[in-house]
């Protein structure tokens, strides 16, 4: 099975399939676009700001940054900034 995607946010945060798809469900993000070569896509937020999601490996994760699989997909959790 291909694992899913994860995905460094231009707002400093790593998203995982599971945390996009609750965005997307529950109207806090809406896909404006995307670019299926590169995998990059582009959400607006409900306040109207433009969020650019790109595809990063795991091994690119920073310290602090891990995936989980999930019945529903691949979850990242992360440790707070100091």
């Amino acid at each position: 099975m291909k694992s899913q995607p994860i995905y460094r946010c231009s707002d400093g945060c790593y998203y995982g399939d599971v945390e996009i798809w609750e965005r997307l469900e529950s109207g806090t993000w809406t896909p404006c676009c995307w670019d299926t070569e590169a995998g990059t896509e582009w959400m607006e937020t409900e306040d109207g700001e433009l969020l650019v999601l790109e595809p990063v490996s795991r091994r690119d994760l920073p310290d602090g940054v891990s995936t989980e699989r999930v019945t529903a997909g691949t979850a990242v959790s992360q440790q707070p900034s100091e």
